[in-house]
């Protein structure tokens, strides 16, 4: 397989029920809340994915959302690359503070958002 899934969100306006929705369905350990009503889900084994469960607000063009990030060398190519294929670019490279990276984020040619992760160095 090419670039791996590295990270999921998913969103709705009550965060806290939907974490205990997923965590009661798939038997996930939503690491408590973190800042902003976010719960964390980490990785138990090497083959699972890192995820958050969050809450939208009004200020979001949507009151719910499913997303999941791709690990990439390159940001900016990457958006090239969508764009080039038919894709939009709807958040260019972002540094996510505390040396974890950077992200962008594009919409595929049927309207669905989806991440790009890079890595720190």
């Amino acid at each position: 397989m090419g670039n791996p899934v590295v990270h999921f969100e998913i969103a709705g306006k009550d965060a806290e029920s939907l974490s205990e929705f997923y965590s009661s369905l798939f038997d996930w350990d939503a690491a408590g809340q973190i800042p902003g009503g976010v719960y964390g889900l980490e990785p138990e084994a090497e083959n699972e994915v890192c995820g958050h469960i969050l809450p939208t607000t009004d200020d979001m063009p949507v009151s719910n959302y499913v997303s999941i990030y791709v690990q990439v060398d390159d940001l900016q190519k990457s958006l090239e690359k969508a764009e080039s294929l038919g894709g939009k670019t709807c958040v260019p490279p972002k540094v996510i503070p505390g040396g974890n990276g950077a992200f962008a984020m594009f919409l595929d040619p049927s309207g669905n958002c989806i991440g790009l992760y890079k890595p720190e160095a």
